[in-house]
């Protein structure tokens, strides 16, 4: 009985020290909250019949297209996702790299146009996993992220949005257009 209850405090001292050393680890790398503090913005998805309004953060800058949504742990409740907006076109995908959680992301091109869209999943750490293996299979993972044009618009949407289902939907019968209020 002793010996079961040892194993069983050992077994529990590594599991919290591992998400302990973790979010060192997360921290020492860059990844706060604080590191960057968002603009938003209001934007909307037109369809034929119907406009999806959403509140978003504004990723304009080369930092802040770079960071994106990493490392939160969840957006405010007033938040439905992020918009990132480009001043060339772009054609690369997107990954989920200390994304923690799931998104949607939309691709539009230069006339604010639908192109096609991504359901993206985190990319989570295996527990013996090393850093470098980690970020290669993230990498590996964006490829299937990639969009089937150019685009100069990207928005990432949370799946908890409650007009997610009808966009998609919408996306396969007609042309959405985006529309961003600044």
């Amino acid at each position: 009985m002793k010996k079961t209850f040892f194993i069983i405090i050992i077994i529990i001292t590594g599991l919290i020290s591992c998400k302990i050393n973790d979010e060192i680890y997360d921290y020492y790398n860059g990844c706060t909250e604080e590191n960057i503090s968002y603009q938003t913005t209001h934007i909307k998805i037109e369809s034929n019949n119907f406009t999806y309004p959403l509140e978003t953060y504004l990723g304009s800058s080369q930092k802040e297209q770079t960071k994106g949504l990493m490392c939160r742990q969840n957006l405010p409740p007033n938040i439905d996702g992020m918009i990132f907006k480009y001043k060339d076109e772009q054609n690369r995908g997107f990954w989920m790299y200390k994304t923690y959680f799931p998104i949607t992301i939309i691709y539009f091109d230069e006339n604010k146009n639908y192109i096609n869209h991504s359901n993206m999943n985190p990319c989570t750490r295996g527990f013996f996993e090393s850093k470098k293996d980690f970020e290669f299979r993230c990498l590996k993972e964006s490829y299937e992220y990639n969009p089937e044009g150019s685009y100069l618009y990207v928005l990432e949407i949370i799946d908890q949005y409650k007009y997610l289902k009808e966009i998609i939907s919408s996306s396969k019968q007609e042309k959405l257009k985006l529309i961003i209020k600044n």
